[in-house]
């Protein structure tokens, strides 16, 4: 008998019980009662009653058994005790058991089922797509005939009302995430934003003759929204339901109990929710849940059990930057509209400037791209195109990398060759590396049907063949037949694809997303950056660094207090002010208030504002009242002595009239690096260089910006570091320095030479503004001055005179 105060362990009580030929009874616990199901039915009823939190008529309608239970079996007390040491509860130990009279209880037996039921649609709306079909009319009814087969409809038309719901009010969803977005029906429904016609995607990878589970349909919406989406989905299906997932103890701990550590690896010890997955239904389903919360108490991995089929809908923030973008640059486009012009965008010179940037490694900020390894990826793939933008994200995994395919593939493009000669590889230069190709090289070269196919994906991904070595021999076999040795080098190579083969379906998606991303990020940079930091403010350090790079001198935010401003009015394109919102304590929203009042004068706004003092003196602190003070601090002590509700007009007349002594203000002028560390202390990065400095070498920016290790002359002060633009952090003492970039120093301005393998493209040179040769590019015996390599693979040095 299974005796808790929640009901989150019944499915497994209930499967453990099945699993050693026992009869489960399932009860649940209140005080030193434990209230019995005796049947399904009344399992259902304990089930809403603890739910809805009515335990009050619990006694009335349920047979109970009065006893302590016991919380380990025999064998087991070391493991109970572990536990409740690393819960820091005091174990409770039941020193007899009553014997209970089972056959009181009758014959009690359980039959949990899935009675979730999933939005019908009135008519046959997938023959109403195909009867609409003109392009593609055979692959489509292709696609229909295998749905309808497996009476997946249903779940079809789930997953297009969610979308529908989304759209209608006006909520982002993404063009597509996972192998659905090869799926031509999924398009045609709206499913997905991605015609896989147009990118030669494979329906057979999201379901095919041999598939029995119901496909995995993963949505993206804009996090912002991703809330209000499911109260709107709730009153659309009516049931909506997050679901529990549970953790274990952490590694670290459970080594502190040696031998116990396996045993207790798998107890879940907290219980937290699902980040993406819920329960969808149009009637209510007969699971507990959270008392009055709409959050399941069983995990994802019980309700598939049972046979209840969970929808992953993920809040994506790239998406909620990405719709505020769209909006703003093209109005008269829908997301759907700016999907499908991407293909278009990139042959544009505004769409060639993208890659131009992209492929030096210029991508944080950039979905999908913006690690060490992607900018790294970039600089060897240097994609120029929609499809090799879908094989760099393929290749931005460690995979890859450990395998060596990035540098193969990077010699291939290079020399415009292929390593073998097959039409199926030609987009990926002869090598495999989509999970999409290798099923068409076994069902179009092998002759493979697509269930045949598909499990020697699955095969290759587990790294475990031994269930399919005829399908292998075969299909080494035929490959040898036609292509040779080549034919067996591939056989092969596809047998290694475990460690690094990629749904080309989900790079292709996501490559959209990177594309308009990087698109906005190059054209639009100011743009670009008052959104991202309106949804994160989080990434204010690089977006400080990446516009500093592009040549932005970037400023504090600005108030409007005009009449009193010093400050030249005229914008000016190479100045970017941070927006109000980056500051701690003023919300986007109030940022557009201050922005659309007029400020008399600093009183004024202190008065009017609506900010606490201590967000005034945040601001006073990183300069956005420079205009109209000298100095920070005075004015601090100003804001202070408002505070405090001294007006300094009546001090001066009451001395006039009464003969009294004012004291005069002494305090100082804050020096420029206590500036720097005012602004570091309050927004965690700092605008004020701390000392003057000539740099002679890159731009510590732009060394950040592409993560290389660059030449940098810098001044170090009171703990900042500074070229004369940008301000870092540094534990170095009081001095000049070169540095290479990000943490070796040399005493002094030092010249600095960049040591390549090989001769760099003309596009991986990056020429010096100075021309005194303090930077030079070194390879086989040959030197390019004044330049820097922008190209993965070099040693910087300190030049030896």
């Amino acid at each position: 008998m299974l005796s808790d105060t929640t009901l989150c362990g019944v499915v497994k009580f209930l499967h453990g019980a099945k699993k050693h030929n026992l009869n489960g009874i399932v009860g649940l616990r209140i005080g030193e009662k434990t209230y019995i199901a005796k049947n399904t039915d009344e399992l259902y009823r304990l089930f809403r009653l603890y739910s809805n939190g009515q335990l009050g008529s619990i006694g009335t309608e349920f047979d109970y058994i009065e006893s302590s239970p016991a919380y380990f079996l025999p064998g087991q007390r070391d493991y109970f005790l572990a536990l409740t040491d690393y819960l820091g509860k005091t174990p409770n130990f039941v020193e007899e058991l009553k014997d209970i009279n089972y056959t009181k209880l009758g014959f009690v037996r359980y039959e949990l089922v899935s009675n979730q039921r999933l939005y019908r649609s009135k008519n046959d709306l997938l023959l109403e797509i195909l009867a609409e079909e003109k392009e593609h009319p055979e692959r489509l009814k292709k696609e229909i005939e295998v749905i309808k087969k497996f009476s997946f409809e249903n779940y079809f038309h789930t997953v297009k009302k969610i979308v529908d719901v989304a759209s209608k009010n006006d909520i982002e969803i993404g063009p597509g995430r996972g192998s659905v977005v090869g799926s031509l029906l999924a398009y045609r429904l709206g499913i997905t934003k991605i015609n896989p016609v147009e990118f030669g995607l494979l329906f057979e990878r999201f379901l095919n003759e041999g598939r029995r589970d119901y496909p995995d349909i993963d949505i993206d919406v804009e996090d912002q929204q991703r809330g209000r989406l499911l109260e709107l989905l709730r009153k659309e299906f009516g049931y909506v339901y997050n679901i529990s997932a549970f953790s274990n103890i952490p590694e670290k701990h459970l080594k502190e109990f040696g031998k116990l550590s396996q045993y207790l690896s798998d107890i879940p010890v907290q219980r937290t929710t699902h980040a993406a997955g819920v329960i969808i239904s149009t009637q209510e389903i007969n699971a507990p849940r959270v008392p009055k919360t709409n959050t399941l108490e069983w995990d994802m991995k019980d309700l598939e059990s049972l046979g209840y089929i969970k929808f992953d809908i993920l809040g994506l923030k790239t998406l909620s930057v990405l719709k505020e973008l769209m909006k703003e640059v093209f109005p008269q486009y829908s997301s759907n509209e700016m999907y499908k012009s991407v293909k278009n965008l990139e042959m544009t010179d505004e769409g060639k400037k993208v890659f131009k940037y992209i492929f030096t490694g210029f991508s944080d900020n950039v979905f999908q791209l913006d690690s060490y390894i992607g900018k790294g990826v970039l600089r060897d793939i240097k994609p120029s195109t929609l499809n090799e933008l879908a094989l760099t994200i393929s290749l931005n995994r460690p995979g890859p990398l450990k395998a060596g395919i990035v540098r193969e593939i990077k010699q291939m493009k290079s020399k415009n060759k292929s390593k073998y000669d097959i039409d199926i590889l030609s987009e990926t230069f002869g090598i495999p590396i989509y999970q999409e190709q290798v099923m068409k090289i076994a069902m179009d070269l092998v002759g493979l049907t697509s269930s045949q196919a598909d499990e020697l994906r699955k095969a290759i991904a587990k790294k475990d063949i031994s269930g399919i070595k005829e399908t292998y021999k075969l299909l080494e076999k035929r490959l040898g037949e036609e292509y040779g040795n080549d034919g067996t080098e591939i056989a092969r190579t596809i047998l290694a694809l475990g460690e690094y083969a990629f749904n080309k379906s989900h790079a292709v998606a996501y490559a959209h997303i990177t594309f308009l991303m990087a698109y906005f990020k190059t054209n639009f940079p100011k743009l670009f950056y008052d959104v991202y930091l309106k949804y994160d403010t989080s990434v204010l350090q690089t977006a400080v660094y990446n516009l500093q790079s592009l040549g932005y001198t970037v400023l504090p935010p600005s108030v409007p207090i005009v009449p009193d401003s010093k400050a030249n009015s005229e914008k000016k394109e190479n100045i970017y002010t941070l927006p109000l919102y980056i500051v701690p304590g003023i919300s986007y929203e109030k940022s557009l208030q201050i922005l659309n009042y007029q400020f008399k004068n600093f009183e004024d706004f202190v008065e009017s504002s609506g900010l606490s003092l201590s967000t005034i003196e945040a601001l006073l602190k990183i300069g956005s009242f420079d205009n109209i003070f000298d100095s920070r601090r005075k004015a601090i002590q100003k804001l202070r002595t408002l505070r405090d509700g001294i007006n300094p007009e009546v001090k001066k007349i009451g001395s006039k009239l009464f003969g009294k002594v004012i004291p005069k203000d002494e305090t100082k002028t804050e020096a420029e690096w206590e500036r720097t560390q005012m602004e570091y202390e309050v927004i965690g990065v700092s605008l004020t260089p701390p000392t003057t400095v000539k740099n002679l070498l890159a731009p510590y920016s732009l060394a950040y910006s592409l993560d290389l290790n660059f030449g940098i002359h810098i001044g170090v002060k009171a703990g900042f570091g500074t070229d004369g633009k940008s301000v870092f952090k540094s534990n170095m003492p009081d001095g000049e320095y070169t540095l290479i970039y990000p943490y070796t120093y040399e005493i002094g301005k030092k010249k600095v030479d960049y040591i390549l393998e090989e001769e760099p493209l003309k596009s991986e040179v990056s020429k010096s503004q100075n021309k005194e040769n303090y930077e030079r590019i070194l390879f086989s015996g040959k030197s390019i001055p004044n330049a820097r390599p922008i190209k993965n693979y070099f040693t910087t040095k300190f030049r030896e005179e």
